[in-house]
């Protein structure tokens, strides 16, 4: 017996209901819930191969849940936690199949004496990155050289970036603090902008200061800038991300643009002035839930 088998027989004898026969549909079947919600009886999903739903079982309370295990160092229908390293790492989401009142509370309590099974909540399992609400985290990031001539290489800089903001079971909008270090242009800034987007891309933007005057060491000279405010645009993109406890560990990659003014006396030239705004930085951060 497999694992949606295992909850598919059980609705079925206990129940008398027919659900569907796989994982993902058992999914799409039940009503979403946050982790922090949870109940004996409800269903928790995990992505084990591929990027859908692959696996499913019936949860207990006490952060434990039931299903049948055919893969690992044990097989058949066991007992496992939410918080082991393979189930944390794969878990996607919970589900219900039937609300959970008074009546359901009092018919749990009475099967197990002794233990108490608030209406709502209560569940010791600690939250989960797909649960919705405030998140907070931190990265880092190296700035590699410019695109065309007069750039620093491979070292154009080191970002680091600290985040706040909210998410929801599929999109995220966060304030961030980007304090940075340019060396191609000699100066250091603090860009602060605003992003939105989802776990494997966001856009953001935002005002940035520029502390000192920013220069651009060419063959024959220096070319300056002018520093003070300006703006930052741009782009960040990651790849699927690495759940480890209640947050978030990812690689990503980020193109950004902030056009420097040119300071008086300079004349225009593209490849120079894209080589001073134009930045790409590889990196890793952290996100995490807090509520």
């Amino acid at each position: 017996m497999d694992c949606s088998g295992l909850v598919y027989v059980s609705f079925k004898e206990g129940f008398g209901i027919t659900i569907p026969r796989t994982s993902e549909g058992i999914y799409s079947w039940t009503e979403r819930i946050e982790t922090k919600e949870l109940q004996p009886g409800d269903l928790v999903f995990f992505v084990t191969t591929g990027s859908s739903i692959s696996h499913v079982g019936i949860y207990t309370g006490d952060g434990r849940f039931i299903h049948a295990a055919s893969e690992g160092p044990q097989t058949g229908v066991i007992y496992s936690r939410l918080d082991e390293s393979y189930w944390n790492r794969t878990y996607r989401g919970a589900g219900r199949a039937f609300p959970w009142d008074e009546e359901a509370a009092a018919a749990m309590a009475n099967s197990r004496p002794g233990v108490t099974y608030p209406e709502r909540g209560g569940s010791s399992v600690e939250l989960n990155w797909e649960d919705s609400g405030f998140y907070t985290g931190f990265g880092a990031a190296w700035a590699w050289g410019g695109v065309f001539e007069g750039a620093i290489s491979p070292l154009r800089g080191i970002s680091t970036i600290a985040t706040a903001g909210y998410k929801w079971s599929r999109y995220r909008a966060a304030l961030q603090l980007r304090p940075e270090w340019d060396r191609a242009m000699g100066v250091f800034r603090l860009p602060i902008t605003a992003s939105f987007g989802t776990d494997i891309i966001q856009g953001f933007a935002g005002p940035s200061y520029t502390f000192g005057v920013p220069s651009l060491n060419l063959d024959d000279r220096d070319r300056y800038y002018s520093g003070g405010w300006l703006w930052e645009i741009g782009v960040t993109a990651s790849i699927p991300p690495i759940q480890i406890y209640n947050g978030v560990l990812s690689f990503y990659g980020e193109l950004a643009w902030q056009p420097y003014r040119l300071d008086s006396g300079e004349d225009s030239n593209f490849k120079h002035d894209f080589t001073a705004g134009f930045k790409a930085s590889t990196g890793l951060r952290y996100l995490w839930n807090f509520q």
